[in-house]
């Protein structure tokens, strides 16, 4: 028992560390500016008005989290933010550039990996914020659950979408089903982590003290 609680404060103190890194925020922006880069490129050089269209879009989504900061008081955890940019700049760059189709199907899962971590990770922080600001403490059970259903609900999503707009526009997004189910897969190994994580932390951590450590205030 004493060898498990050990290992358990190892664990937290990397996370801590981790949450902690100096660098996690320029990295953030870093990636930021990559994905802007990535959008212009798709406009200028490769003359992709549609998918460099959607590269604005992407970027503007990835700002959001800076722009609540902004409006807020409320600091996320850098390892969220730069996962929702990292998701954005695989997806656009593997359009614009074409490595969806040159290193399918290893950049394409990759994409389901990271995707679906990251929206893993958003919905955790919305639960901590939640819970910061109503008072409400759930289970580790119902939090692994609000992860965990509404990933796999989107990725079901996701698959449907690439399916119909196949059917109307005569694109190929849709490879087939064993694609499809390998991708549900990827997502559930991506979202996986951060559930079990999650769980884990909590097993041996309050919601309140979770809440502590990864959401921050202004002064």
């Amino acid at each position: 028992m004493q060898d498990r609680l050990t290992g358990n404060e190892q664990d937290r103190h990397l996370i801590d560390d981790l949450l902690a890194w100096e660098f996690g925020n320029a990295a953030c922006y870093f990636a930021l500016i990559a994905l802007l880069l990535i959008a212009i490129s798709g406009l200028l050089l490769r003359g992709d008005l549609l998918r460099a269209q959607w590269g604005f879009v992407a970027f503007a989504i990835a700002l959001l989290p800076v722009i609540a900061e902004y409006l807020t008081p409320v600091i996320f955890p850098w390892p969220m933010k730069l996962c929702i940019t990292a998701s954005l700049i695989l997806h656009i760059a593997g359009g614009i550039f074409e490595f969806y189709f040159t290193w399918y199907p290893i950049y394409d899962k990759i994409g389901h990996l990271v995707a679906s971590t990251a929206l893993s990770l958003v919905i955790f922080v919305m639960i901590l914020v939640v819970s910061g600001i109503t008072g409400l403490r759930p289970g580790r059970f119902a939090v692994v659950f609000c992860i965990f259903i509404p990933v796999m609900l989107f990725g079901i999503a996701w698959e449907y979408a690439e399916l119909n707009i196949d059917s109307v526009a005569g694109s190929t997004y849709f490879v087939g089903i064993g694609d499809s189910l390998l991708d549900m897969l990827f997502n559930i190994i991506g979202s996986g982590y951060v559930v079990v994580n999650v769980h884990e932390m909590l097993k041996y951590d309050s919601f309140p003290n979770l809440y502590r450590r990864f959401i921050h205030w202004k002064n």
